[in-house]
């Protein structure tokens, strides 16, 4: 039995297979989720974590489970972003966009800062 060569097959270094690059985001937003086995969708409150053109992860600690549909409201977009989740943790959301969202409108949502409270 001959010994298979995986090194020569990974010389160099390996492509990213990210078209899109994330940005940090750290922005309250408020998202519309519906359950696969549901009809109507239910707002929570949710924090953006980062953000690209082509989707979103979010937080919360009130995400229902099993969600399928997602649309975000972000702030100073004017406009809601409709989207299916891709993965779902426990407090976590991956959303992937059914649309794209153009590098101008990304770049201006992680510039997006939050100021405490004094």
């Amino acid at each position: 039995m001959q010994p298979k060569s995986y090194a020569l097959t990974q010389v160099g270094s390996k492509a990213d297979r990210r078209i899109y690059q994330r940005r940090d985001a750290n922005c309250p937003i408020i998202a519309h989720v519906r359950r696969r086995t549901s009809d109507e969708h239910m707002a929570v409150p949710c924090w953006l974590v980062n953000l690209c053109e082509d989707g979103c992860l979010v937080t919360s600690d009130y995400f229902p489970s099993k969600v399928d549909d997602v649309y975000i409201v972000i702030p100073g977009l004017g406009s809601k972003v409709h989207g299916k989740a891709k993965s779902q943790g426990n407090y976590t959301l991956n959303i992937k966009f059914t649309t794209l969202l153009t590098s101008d409108i990304v770049n201006k949502v992680g510039r997006i800062k939050t100021l405490p409270k004094t």
